[in-house]
């Protein structure tokens, strides 16, 4: 089946569907759904529903998803010469991977240029999220050839004021020896004070103005090299003796993560709610569950208690149906002894 930017599909294997808004090498695609979210699936698991056909008005069937996704072809276009050309790969076969921030200010900009810089003969499947007070953000998600570095997105300064941390993750792959890499997930911790001291921006080979870079990877020569014969295994297995290190003794088992609870009975969360309708009521709860349950994905909670109460229910079933549908999470009754009906007890 060969299917387009455009195309409305459902899954084979799943409930719902969507429009296929990227297609990615080894016969993936993402599918944005009705909520707005994008899912990577191989293509072969995915059903055409309904063909795109290209209109003068350059938007997806029914205006779907119009705003944000004019400039598609262009990017599907880069997307096909990374499978088709060749990349430039380094000799020495060292893997690095490196993020940066670039001053920028002009007279309608007062900010930073953040970039990803893949210094390494992988392939990269990136994923930059920025976290903030409002929770978390999407930054940029693509594919980045080897011996290359992207402009991520552009930061202002009160974005930078008000912002905790950058979470970077990658997935290697594509490497011309055929080797395996494990993903990487990194966190740059935003200090705002230091993006504004001049010396912590240097030269670097990878730009011509002075940048502020983080190293998120580095590797001796060597690692990540495919083994030829038995005697080069034996000769690392050797190396490997002489390098490591019993430390054990050095570290403690890891807490597990605890249970969270929240209340999101709303005289918790304001100190009044004279003026305030329903709907400013219960998408203040919303916004508290959303970055509640998002929170504790990202720090591999165990168990969240949503305190919600009984009240008429509205709120209780736009949980439920979020977890349901939009986290695909487990959920049930919290405990009666302790909760009575109004909490939900949701299993990560």
């Amino acid at each position: 089946m060969e299917l387009s930017v455009g195309d409305k599909v459902r899954f084979l294997n799943d409930i719902g569907g969507g429009i296929v808004v990227k297609l990615l090498p080894k016969n993936m695609a993402i599918v944005k759904d009705k909520d707005d979210f994008e899912y990577p699936y191989p293509v072969r698991e995915l059903v055409l529903v309904e063909k795109f056909i290209e209109k003068s008005a350059n938007t997806f069937p029914g205006n779907l998803y119009a705003d944000d996704d004019k400039k598609l072809g262009k990017k599907v276009e880069v997307i096909k010469e990374i499978v088709v050309e060749k990349p430039e790969l380094k000799e020495d076969n060292i893997s690095e991977i490196l993020f940066a921030f670039i001053r920028k200010k002009s007279d309608d900009f007062d900010g930073f240029e953040a970039y990803l810089i893949n210094d390494s003969n992988f392939f990269l499947f990136y994923h930059v999220v920025l976290r903030g007070d409002d929770g978390f953000n999407k930054l940029d998600a693509e594919i980045l050839e080897p011996n290359t570095k992207i402009a991520i997105s552009e930061l202002s300064r009160e974005q930078i004021n008000s912002s905790k941390e950058i979470i970077v993750q990658a997935v290697f792959f594509d490497h011309p020896y055929d080797t395996l890499h494990q993903m990487l997930e990194r966190k740059i911790k935003i200090v705002p004070l230091k993006f504004f001291q001049e010396h912590v921006f240097i030269d670097s080979e990878f730009f011509s103005e002075k940048a502020y870079v983080f190293e998120l990877l580095s590797e001796k020569p060597g690692l990540g090299e495919s083994i030829k014969s038995e005697k080069d295994f034996e000769n690392n297995l050797l190396l490997k003796e002489e390098q490591d290190e019993d430390l054990s003794h050095k570290f403690k088992a890891r807490k597990k993560p605890e249970t969270v609870e929240v209340d999101l009975h709303i005289n918790q969360l304001v100190d009044s709610v004279i003026g305030m309708s329903n709907a400013d009521i219960i998408k203040i709860q919303l916004d508290l569950f959303h970055k509640t349950i998002t929170e504790a994905i990202m720090n591999k909670t165990r168990k969240v208690i949503l305190i919600h109460g009984i009240g008429n229910g509205t709120l209780k079933e736009a949980i439920r149906e979020s977890l349901n549908k939009q986290y695909k999470l487990q959920f049930e009754d919290a405990s009666f002894k302790e909760y009575g009906f109004g909490a939900t007890e949701v299993i990560l």
